[in-house]
């Protein structure tokens, strides 16, 4: 999973230069915030919430990309070196932390017109607003509350400004209240009761129209005639294009009717040749078993009643995964789009028969498989923020996310099964299930859950900051956890004992994957970093994405590796050869979460969609070609 919520702190033995930065820092933010409108919190925030240059709650928070650090926009720009690490600061990669904005946005604070000031310090005061509103809110409030000041709409110069809840009173004492016909040229004015009496019984300016010279009225006169006569030869000029148009409506019509009719003849023709190219290929080398009768997975595209192409996939329930027998060259190709959320689509899983999907909506989605172009079969609702981390086992399907719950949903009956509220005090940003146990992981920690009761097992601590990744080796009693600078290595046999650590100087770890020979790390620079599994040496790194490596997934045999990134693209890599093999790049925002089902790749987006690709063999000749 790829987000970026990171908050750090200052280590003791700063620099001189980072000493006198940090001294200098807090005058010159004390003369901006001047004339700035006061910000009181309800209760302290988290120390996570602040900015490690100002100490401060953060405003305008944004990653620094070369340090992997969090400050302020401005202290970014204020200090040349990072407090936390000593390194020069890169302005030009700053990258918003979205995560904290949303966290901040979420605080208590008190409405500024609750707010008195005592020798510059703002307190609550009794007789303002006693509200508390979120911060995100604040403007709204703030521009209804009843507590606001405002001026006197008669006379603001020597009336001055009342509370919105006192104004009317004002106004039906207010000297400068105008008589209603002052735009005809009466000039009394006098509390509102005087007015009144003066416009219903001695005002001279009643049932008088507003005074309009004979010269103001022919020129205005003339002016209407002359922009009468441009509409009129518009409104010409408009009817006989729309006259055009209906005469050639037709003719156009039957034009996109053949061509259509064409179309889909040609649809037909290519997905014949299509089906006779794979069956002669299957052929060739020792038959693939997605062509043998008795396959466990397969695509089928089929004509609907709408003359409409539909996306299938079928999956034999319980049918054991194998390793992929696939052969270089080869490529794979989007066969169909998925649409059904409205927003960020963080995760995936499948579960027997089922795809599930889930994001910055909160809500769990369920496809059948067999069915896909029928759309989300169900819905399921219980999380009431981002959702970023699930997985499936048996009949059970595990999600967590941004309101710190655990979810436990039955895919038999497609219901919530079971939950842990509170289950972490911050966002759980990754779940993986081995045996009897749930993993979940979130800042600084990994919990141990009993599965079938989601009773808590054991606590992991001490992690340096946000644990994105959890993995599990082949055996699956060692799993795998990507932090920062780190990747831990722990039993997962019952001691949950630590068995080992890579430790390395890559930043931060937003996913890993595990073969026989590789660990493999991605990381929020851009790379894809590889260590010995045993030696734990490292390898070397793949570089080709521009963007922060979101999710790996290694084929089961360990050949080949597939990773998606914030640039909005999806690799495929050959283990073997150390080398790229194919770039997707189908969606139209940051692909955030890979699975790899058989000869399917199924990918999840920024863009709302998931996109299901599918292996096609290629022969030599037409590879050069290409």
């Amino acid at each position: 999973m790829a987000f970026l919520s990171e908050t750090y702190k200052v280590v003791n033995d700063e620099s001189p230069i980072i000493k006198s930065q940090l001294q200098r820092l807090p005058r010159d933010i004390e003369k901006e915030d001047e004339h700035s409108v006061p910000l009181v919190l309800v209760e302290e925030p988290s120390p996570h919430l602040k900015c490690t240059v100002c100490k401060r709650l953060y405003h305008d928070p944004v990653i620094s990309v070369k340090c992997g650090h969090t400050f302020c926009r401005k202290c970014a720009f204020r200090v040349t070196h990072c407090p936390i690490d000593g390194q020069l600061c890169d302005t030009s990669q700053l990258v918003v932390n979205r995560i904290v904005v949303g966290q901040i946005e979420d605080l208590l604070i008190h409405c500024q017109y609750g707010l008195t000031e005592t020798d510059g310090d703002h307190s609550p005061d009794p007789s303002g607003c006693q509200e508390h509103i979120v911060l995100g809110n604040r403007e709204e409030h703030e521009a209804n509350c009843v507590y606001a000041p405002v001026p006197c709409p008669n006379n603001s110069g020597r009336c001055g400004r009342f509370r919105k809840s006192e104004l009317d009173q004002h106004l039906e004492l207010c000297q400068f209240t105008p008589c209603g016909h002052c735009e005809k040229g009466c000039e009394f004015m006098s509390t509102a009761e005087e007015v009144r009496s003066h416009e219903d019984t001695t005002c001279g300016y009643r049932g008088l129209q507003k005074s309009v010279s004979f010269k103001d009225f022919n020129q205005q006169n003339r002016v209407l005639e002359e922009n009468n006569k441009e509409l009129r030869e518009e409104v010409g000029l408009l009817t006989q294009r729309v006259e055009l148009l209906e005469g050639g409506r037709e003719y156009f019509q039957k034009q996109l009717t053949s061509c259509t009719s064409s179309l889909l003849a040609l649809q037909q023709k290519y997905e014949n040749i299509q089906g006779l190219v794979e069956q002669l290929l299957s052929g060739g080398r020792n038959r693939r078993s997605s062509g043998s009768p008795g396959n466990s997975q397969d695509v089928v595209r089929h004509r609907s009643s709408s003359s409409s192409t539909a996306l299938v996939i079928r999956s034999r329930p319980g049918s054991p995964a194998k390793g992929e027998d696939w052969q270089m060259p080869f490529q794979f190709k989007c066969i169909g789009t998925l649409r059904g959320h409205k927003d960020i689509v963080w995760c995936l899983a499948t579960q027997r028969q089922k795809l599930c999907s889930s994001g910055a909506d909160g809500l769990v989605k369920v496809w059948d498989m067999e069915t896909l172009a029928k759309g989300c079969i169900k819905t399921l609702e219980g999380h009431s923020k981002v959702v970023h981390t699930m997985v499936a086992s048996g009949d059970i399907l595990y999600t967590g996310g941004g309101d710190m719950s655990i979810r436990a949903w039955n895919m038999e009956t497609l219901t919530q099964h079971s939950s842990v509220e509170n289950a972490h005090d911050n966002i759980i940003t990754a779940m993986v299930l081995v045996g009897d146990y749930l993993f979940s992981a979130s800042h600084s920690l990994i919990k141990v859950w009993e599965a079938k009761t989601l009773t808590h097992k054991h606590t992991i601590s001490g992690l340096h900051h946000w644990v994105r990744a959890l993995c599990l080796n082949k055996a699956k009693d060692r799993l795998y956890s990507g932090s920062h600078n780190t990747i831990d290595i722990w039993d997962t046999t019952g001691t949950f004992d630590l068995k080992g650590k890579i430790d390395h100087a890559f930043g931060s770890v937003y996913s890993l994957a595990i073969t026989h020979q590789y660990v493999i790390a991605g990381t929020y620079n851009r790379l894809i970093q590889l260590f010995n599994i045993e030696s734990h040496d490292h390898i070397g790194s793949f570089k080709g994405h521009i963007g922060t490596i979101c999710s790996l997934v290694a084929a089961p045999s360990g050949r080949f590796l597939f990773s998606c990134s914030t640039d909005q693209s999806i690799m495929i890599w050959s283990l073997e050869l150390m080398l790229p093999i194919q770039n997707l790049k189908r969606h139209e925002g940051s692909v955030n979460t890979l699975i790899l089902l058989g000869d399917y790749l199924i990918s999840g987006s920024e863009d709302h969609e998931i996109k299901v690709f599918k292996y096609f063999q290629m022969q030599m000749g037409f590879a050069l070609q290409t």
